[in-house]
């Protein structure tokens, strides 16, 4: 499975997740269990962006910057959200930021770095080999 495929499955894990827990009665059992799923499926998709895709793709610096400070939005807008009761008249709309900056996160970086940039020089075994290293994280984590 080449790179370009693990992240854009990944990416539609995050999002269907989402929308599990938007339709997910609030404040119940199940949307905290989606919630709770969806933020370690986070954390495994940053960390096979930090760990491997990114270090991959370094010939593009200034995406990955950008891809950077898109992940401390997303970090910085779950924080706002967490530190929102679930039974506060606010919280629909920070959850509703939330996935917005991390839907948004997913498009622009399907956009810009899928495929990789013109700066960037990988071949398709290279990618085939990135892509197995991701999967096998994903699956470790």
């Amino acid at each position: 499975m080449n790179a370009y495929e693990v992240l854009k499955d990944h990416h539609v894990v995050l999002k269907g997740l989402g929308r599990k827990v938007s339709e997910a009665p609030v404040n119940s059992q199940e949307r905290h269990e989606l919630f709770d799923e969806m933020l370690l499926e986070l954390d495994i998709h940053f960390r096979i962006e930090d760990d491997l895709y990114y270090p991959a793709l370094a010939a593009a610096s200034e995406l990955i910057a950008i891809a950077h400070a898109e992940h401390r939005q997303v970090v910085d807008q779950l924080g706002v959200l967490l530190r929102t009761p679930q039974s506060s008249p606010a919280y629909e709309d920070e959850w509703n930021s939330f996935k917005t900056v991390l839907e948004a996160h997913a498009d622009e970086e399907e956009r810009d770095m899928i495929p990789a940039p013109a700066p960037v020089q990988i071949t398709d075994a290279e990618l085939e080999e990135l892509g197995n290293q991701m999967a096998a994280r994903i699956a470790q984590l």
